[in-house]
């Protein structure tokens, strides 16, 4: 009778190993998240775990250096009568010292979500604060080899081009936007200005793309076309 015993509580021990190691799915207060082959059925809960909840400021969560606002966005068809749609978790402060996220063996150093109202993981959008053309080439070049050859297209924001990389893969939608920023906008306190490129890496899960294309564009997400 005790062997037997033993053997159920081993079981669902493993079964939850063997489910954790699937999913690979962590807190990103345990460290930085993978991004290639990630499984949209993790939980933003899982993501974004209670301990990381902002002691501060209600409505947001800090995860190193980063600041997440969580804002519920609702579809502003009929004022007055606007429905809930979308949940998104926009970072509002980040360092370039800190990494939140990778794809394969490249750094990320901010990273935003969005999900639908029951929670599912439509969006996951990973900023590189600072970045160059030659990392962008050899990011693109390994991402070719794996899923073939990306469309290569031109984004606009504020009179801005950019270049726009993407990969259509059987359930999700890669794209990885190179941005210049001449840091005109930029407030320096005690430092000349740093013009530089920003990464932005956009993966969509395919089922939906209509429910992001054209629709999620704050934060980050400007530059998502």
């Amino acid at each position: 009778m005790k062997r037997i015993l033993s053997i159920f509580i081993i079981l669902p021990f493993v079964l939850s190993c063997n489910g954790q190691e699937k999913s690979g799915a962590k807190s990103l207060a345990d460290g930085a998240l993978q991004l290639e082959n990630f499984d949209f059925n993790t939980k933003i809960s899982t993501l974004l775990s209670e301990n990381t909840k902002s002691k501060e400021y209600s409505g947001y969560y800090q995860v190193k250096s980063e600041m997440i606002e969580v804002d519920t966005i609702s579809d502003g068809e009929f004022i007055g009568s606007e429905k809930p749609v979308r949940v998104e978790y926009r970072q509002r402060s980040f360092s370039t010292r800190d990494v939140l996220a990778n794809f394969d063996d490249f750094e990320f150093n901010a990273i935003n979500f969005v999900t639908n109202m029951d929670g599912k993981l439509m969006l996951i959008n990973a900023v590189a604060g600072e970045t160059n053309k030659d990392k962008t080439e050899n990011f693109v070049s390994k991402l070719n080899k794996k899923y073939g050859n990306s469309k290569k297209t031109k984004g606009e924001f504020v009179g801005q081009n950019f270049d726009i990389y993407t990969w259509q893969l059987k359930d999700r939608i890669i794209k990885y936007n190179l941005v210049f920023d001449d840091e005109k906008s930029t407030l320096k306190i005690g430092g000349d200005k740093n013009p530089h490129y920003k990464a932005y890496l956009f993966i969509i899960k395919k089922e939906f793309q209509n429910e992001i294309f054209g629709k999620v564009s704050s934060g980050d997400f400007v530059y998502l076309e």
